[in-house]
């Protein structure tokens, strides 16, 4: 009667043989692509060169990804949070798709003829795969290491990681300090390590004022999209398919509450 989890081209399978209703629903996990500021994963890392990282930021055509690839109710994201969370403005500086300016940033940063590197990914390895091919054609050539998210956290917490491809949930708290907070306050899995931000986010944490609040975290968060430390690609969705006698809703935390659910 009901399924959930189901791959973009099979549910446009059933819609087309209208064999149930089908909903892809948003969720607040957001994909982003980090990239090591900080020096983390050794020298000769190329992704401490601020024009590096605005190159990738460039090279990405987020937007076709999110639409093709992910399901419509995908958008792109543009700062380090999911848009319905307390805190979280999309008011930063932003990355466009332009492969030109992506080239002419690598060259300036020394890399006219790019550079090859190596990316690591646990989920939606085709979303990974597109992404791989944009960076292809301004001349970032990437080894992909996909694996299971429980070894990438090790990798990632063991400072081996350039350049990562991964997800977050928030574990439902609609609330930045359960994002940006987690990954930019100096801590295992922060690579971009900027103690101006560590000093925001903490201000923002630590405080009840709303007003404050926001303020500290609008800094934090523009600071971070100045830094390109993060590229937030876009949100993630979730394909549901349930038989037409079926009344679902489903919610963006990604828990199914049947108890809500009835008959028609």
């Amino acid at each position: 009667d009901w399924l959930w989890d189901v791959p973009k081209d099979k549910a446009e399978e059933i819609i087309k043989m209208k064999l149930a209703t089908v909903i892809n629903a948003p969720t607040m996990r957001i994909h982003y692509l980090a990239m090591d500021r900080a020096g983390r994963s050794g020298k000769g890392n190329p992704f401490t060169n601020l024009k590096v990282r605005k190159a990738v930021a460039h090279a990405i055509d987020r937007k076709s990804i999110a639409k093709n690839l992910v399901g419509g109710a995908s958008e792109v994201i543009h700062s380090a949070c999911y848009p319905t969370q307390f805190g979280c403005t999309q008011d930063v500086p932003k990355y466009d798709y332009n492969p030109e300016k992506a080239k002419k940033f690598l060259s300036e940063a020394g890399y006219p003829n790019g550079f090859t590197t190596d990316i690591y990914a646990y989920r939606q390895r085709p979303f990974t795969e597109a992404m791989m091919g944009y960076l292809g054609k301004v001349g970032i050539k990437t080894n992909l290491k996909y694996m299971q998210y429980k070894a990438l956290r090790g990798l990632v917490w063991d400072n081996k990681v350039p350049l990562q491809h991964m997800t977050w949930g928030s574990y439902s708290v609609n609330d930045v300090s359960a994002i940006t907070s987690h990954f930019f306050q100096g801590k295992r899995d922060d690579y971009c390590r900027d103690p101006d931000v560590v000093k925001w986010l903490a201000e923002g944490d630590q405080n009840i004022d709303p007003k404050v609040r926001k303020a500290a975290y609008k800094k934090a968060l523009s600071r971070l999209q100045e830094e390109a430390c993060w590229l937030p690609l876009f949100s993630h969705t979730k394909y549901y398919a349930f038989t037409k006698d079926l009344d679902f809703t489903p919610t963006a935390d990604e828990i199914p509450r049947f108890f809500t659910a009835k008959w028609k």
